[in-house]
């Protein structure tokens, strides 16, 4: 991926979360969202996205050029990585929005065994996540939920991985 793809790529991102952001104002308004979806708790505008999900979609993109170019990784992998977690987010927020909480519930119980067996700690993958959480949540709850879910899926994909390497080792 070259730098004008990532420029492009985050040019789009950042053009399509603002122009959602002026529909919602010229209609029933920007929302904000509380943590935990209760009122007692501190709120979050839907505003802070047109910060958060271009600063995102450049620090991702740019951690996927790198991978590329240095063979860590192919472009297609990181398309599907992104693409996955993308439904995975899709189906998470919508299942929420419309009432369905037992998916959403089941979907963050199955999360660690996905863990073990994608890299969901990758840039692209919070990405995807982030990108197709942001119309129902904003632009800063799901970017805080899917780092706690990178840190998660970090610790259980590289761990077992490098258990192996340094026991495959001694035998």
């Amino acid at each position: 991926m070259q730098n004008r793809s990532r420029a492009v790529l985050t040019t789009a991102v950042a053009l399509t979360v603002w122009s959602l952001l002026v529909w919602q104002y010229l209609h029933d308004g920007v929302p904000a969202h509380s943590f935990m979806a209760r009122d007692d708790m501190p709120s979050i505008s839907n505003w802070w996205g047109a910060l958060t999900l271009p600063l995102l979609a450049w620090f991702a993109l740019g951690n996927v050029q790198s991978r590329i170019a240095t063979g860590r990784s192919t472009s297609a992998a990181a398309l599907w990585g992104a693409l996955g977690s993308a439904l995975f987010g899709g189906i998470l927020a919508t299942c929420f929005a419309l009432g369905f909480s037992e998916v959403p519930d089941l979907q963050v119980r199955v999360l660690p065994l996905l863990a073990l067996a994608f890299p969901i700690y990758r840039a692209e993958y919070l990405l995807g996540f982030v990108l197709a959480m942001s119309y129902t949540f904003g632009g800063v709850l799901p970017l805080l939920i899917g780092t706690v879910f990178a840190l998660l899926g970090a610790v259980l994909y590289l761990t077992p991985r490098w258990l192996f390497r340094r026991f495959a080792r001694r035998a």
